[in-house]
């Protein structure tokens, strides 16, 4: 042992270490950070890739709304136009500015103000107009003015609903899989308690064996109970692996993130009742609301097409002024008389094939727009009901499995008990063993489906809110 440690010296000196820290014993990995489902959904609201997509699709929709918002606001441009001339003709300067607006209710005003003058050192001259005009037939309803306006605040109504109904979908998803995790997680621990079982049972079985109390079929017969319960095991632990990187992905975590995960006992929200979740989801459920807006749509575009039948009759009113002045202040200072002219211009085509078949589009777009919205509360109905037998039945299943777990328990216990005192072989212990398990594995899925289940009818009626689902910040009550 002596003649050793020179060696181990050497050759920690060789890999850069010290004889004391080659023996040294290996560090504690590091600890594990604890996640709770609130926290879980916290994260996934704040990174989940495809729920970002939709918040920049939104952000992409604001943009085009702002956009098309500055066509109505008022128009300014300002102009200069200075010439220079080496002889020849004289040159013409021109500066001023000119506006216009176009009212979201139908009127356009524009006007201009503007000085010019020939060459350097000319008279200068002035003039002004102000102009509105109006659609009188075609385009006098406003809705023909406004549409790109209202087509653009659709656009971000739109997207914000899917970006609502995305942060819904992201709970749901985060919720299923926090608890798949768990419940992953609890089958490893019941799959390793099953394979220590079974190997008592083994151990019971070859010593049995030996004193010659039970047969070799009792020995085989435990055997193949361990190498179920270690596939068991296997299977159990590989499926909450799948989970956990489910759930990171999720979170937009790296994949191979693991936490601490606690099971929640209930949802942070109570359940509604089944009248109450229809009347909700038939009132707030965004693919609802957007069928209905997309049947206003269409009525909106009927209303523009049977605008667009009637001949174009446009009315102007201007006004205009001049002035002069050797100066430039003069010659804006001192506009002159001014001018008010009152027009009016007429166009009547006479080929509406267009325009019919627009209309007539419109009416069949209409039709079948408040027929979809038909269609959807019908279907939204049967979907919260479905929702709701769903939940009843987990209910149901969930006193049932609880009741059938104790059964099996039991029934494992006495069956052990027969087979230590001898009353019997192992059979009776290796189906009961079965029976517990599956009695067990039944009760632990029962448990989580319930909370889906809750989950998912909150969702069906629309009354899933994702602020209600984050951490609470205030002391609870």
């Amino acid at each position: 042992m002596i003649a050793r440690l020179p060696l181990a010296g050497a050759l920690a000196f060789v890999l850069g270490l010290s004889p004391a820290s080659s023996l040294a014993a290996p560090q504690a990995s590091p600890a594990v950070e604890e996640l709770s489902v609130a926290k879980a959904v916290e994260a996934a609201l704040a990174g989940n890739p495809d729920l970002l997509d939709a918040v920049d699709s939104a952000a992409i929709a604001a943009a085009s709304y702002s956009s098309v918002r500055s066509g109505f606001l008022p128009q300014v441009t300002p102009f200069l136009a200075p010439a220079f001339r080496d002889g020849g003709l004289p040159a013409l300067s021109r500066f001023g500015i000119a506006a216009s607006e176009q009212l979201p209710f139908g009127p356009r005003i524009s006007g201009t103000a503007e000085a010019a003058r020939l060459d350097e050192g000319g008279e200068w001259s002035s003039a002004y107009s102000l102009s509105l005009s109006q659609p009188l037939l075609r385009g006098l309803d406003p809705a023909v003015t406004r549409e790109p306006l209202r087509q653009a605040d659709r656009q971000v109504a739109t997207a914000g609903r899917n970006l609502s109904i995305q942060r819904k979908q992201t709970v749901v998803a985060v919720w299923s899989a926090y608890l798949a995790s768990i419940l992953q997680d609890e089958l490893v621990r019941e799959a390793a308690g099953r394979t220590a079982r079974a190997e008592t049972i083994l151990a019971s079985s070859r010593a049995k064996e030996a004193i010659g109390s039970v047969s070799r079929l009792d020995v085989l017969r435990a055997e193949q109970l361990v190498a179920q319960s270690r596939s068991q095991e296997n299977d159990t632990r590989n499926a909450r692996d799948d989970a956990l990187d489910v759930l990171a992905r999720l979170l937009g975590r790296p994949a191979g993130s693991r936490w601490r995960l606690r099971a929640p006992e209930r949802l942070p929200v109570a359940v509604p009742a089944e009248a109450d979740a229809i009347v909700a989801a038939l009132s707030s459920r965004e693919e609802v609301v957007e069928a209905r807006e997309r049947a206003q749509d269409a009525e909106f575009q009927l209303r523009i097409a049977k605008s667009l039948l009637l001949p174009s009759l446009d009315a102007g009113l201007t006004w205009s002024a001049a002035g002069s002045g050797n100066r430039l202040g003069n010659a804006l200072g001192s506009p002159g008389p001014s001018v008010w002219t009152l027009g009016f211009s007429s166009q009547a085509p006479l080929n509406l094939g267009t325009q019919l078949a627009a209309k007539s589009q419109a009416e069949v777009t209409l039709r079948a727009a408040r027929r979809r919205v038909e269609t959807l509360e019908a279907d939204v109905v049967r979907q919260v009901r479905a929702a709701a037998r769903r939940l009843a039945t987990a209910r149901d299943r969930l006193a049932i499995d609880e009741a059938n777990e104790g059964v099996a328990k039991m029934q494992l216990e006495v069956a052990e008990l027969r087979f230590s005192k001898g009353l019997t072989d192992n059979f009776f212990v290796v189906d009961a063993e079965g029976l517990y398990n599956s009695a067990r594995v039944s009760l632990l899925t029962s448990r989580q489906q319930l909370l889906l289940d809750e989950l998912r009818l909150l969702s069906e009626a629309g009354l899933l809110r994702p602020e209600e689902f984050l951490p609470r910040t205030g002391p609870t009550p």
